[in-house]
């Protein structure tokens, strides 16, 4: 049976609309909500390589902190404090420096991140107060001779714990082999965040190392020989020549080691005679420093680290 035209087009009419019902349940039901499911496995899969990323920055940066953390020593003021201290003092003491040796921690100073204006809102305060690092300066005073001042400059400097020199004053004499320094360092540690071991530190060894002369000393005045004439003989050593090579108090006593040129080292205690130059104690100069008092045919004078008998000065009993 033949359909009228009008038939025909009530037919494909019905079948489109049939058609757009099914595609309309399809798209709803199926279509859009995969491709809504699609976009959110895409974008959790892009947060979870962000967090991937973040995760792997986090453990480069803590790595990074952790090794800065083994160059310090400790993650408080107190142990960092007392440790500095100690360490200066005995490499200080390992060169020779300890009559008049002073080592004072000043207070230190918090240093805030450089980016701590990009944490915004209450949740990023914890971020944006907490430090990145806290400075600790400390002073050392020594006095000693010009080689033993060195010996300490270079130790500094092989440190491995995370260290600056500040500023280094040096005063010496011009008489004498004698130089007083103020040396300012600062060290750093970063708070809460301890060392995972102990800092393995130096031997400050200069044995091997070329002695330079004091800059301090006087050029020595050479003899005017005359034409024809013959150098006349140097005199022969007398009780000048000794050297106090160190000048302090051992267990509260007072002590005082000489040396005379190469030979061995004389220990004298208050009350000891040495070629009749009667060993009377210590008494401080006008710095804070040791000197070794002697009384010789009446006379009394006193005699600082790395000077000779030659180099004494007068003083009042």
């Amino acid at each position: 049976m033949m359909l009228t035209r009008r038939n025909q087009i009530i037919v494909i009419i019905t079948i489109v609309i049939f058609g757009a019902c099914v595609w309309g349940a399809v798209s709803s039901w199926i279509t859009t909500p995969h491709r809504v499911l699609s976009d959110r496995i895409a974008q959790v899969q892009q947060s979870v390589d962000r967090r991937r990323a973040d995760l792997d920055l986090d453990h480069r940066v803590q790595a990074e902190l952790n090794a800065y953390a083994s160059r310090t020593f400790g993650g408080s003021r107190e142990t960092v404090d007392h440790a500095l201290r100690d360490v200066l003092s005995e490499l200080a003491i390992s060169c020779g420096l300890e009559p008049g040796l002073s080592v004072d921690t000043d207070a230190p100073r918090v240093v805030q991140s450089p980016g701590r204006r990009d944490f915004k809102g209450s949740a990023s305060r914890a971020l944006r107060d907490e430090p990145d690092f806290v400075e600790m300066p400390a002073t050392v005073r020594a006095r000693g001779t010009w080689r033993q001042i060195s010996d300490l400059l270079v130790g500094l400097s092989i440190q491995p714990w995370l260290n600056q020199t500040e500023s280094i004053s040096l005063v010496g004499k011009g008489n004498m082999d004698d130089v007083a320094a103020v040396i300012k360092v600062r060290s750093l540690y970063i708070p809460d965040r301890d060392p995972s071991g102990p800092m393995p530190l130096p031997e400050v060894d200069t044995a091997g190392r070329l002695a330079v002369k004091s800059p301090f000393l006087l050029p020595a005045s050479e003899p005017t020989i005359r034409p024809g004439s013959k150098p006349s003989p140097p005199p022969p050593p007398g009780w000048e020549r000794w050297r106090a090579t160190f000048v302090g108090r051992i267990e509260g006593k007072d002590e005082v080691l000489l040396q005379a040129g190469r030979g061995g080292v004389t220990r004298l205690h208050p009350g000891d005679v040495l070629e009749d130059c009667e060993y009377l104690g210590n008494r401080r100069d006008a710095d804070g420093f040791d000197l070794a008092v002697f009384r010789r045919h009446g006379e009394v004078w006193a005699v600082a680290p790395g000077g000779t008998f030659r180099d004494r000065q007068p003083v009042s009993e």
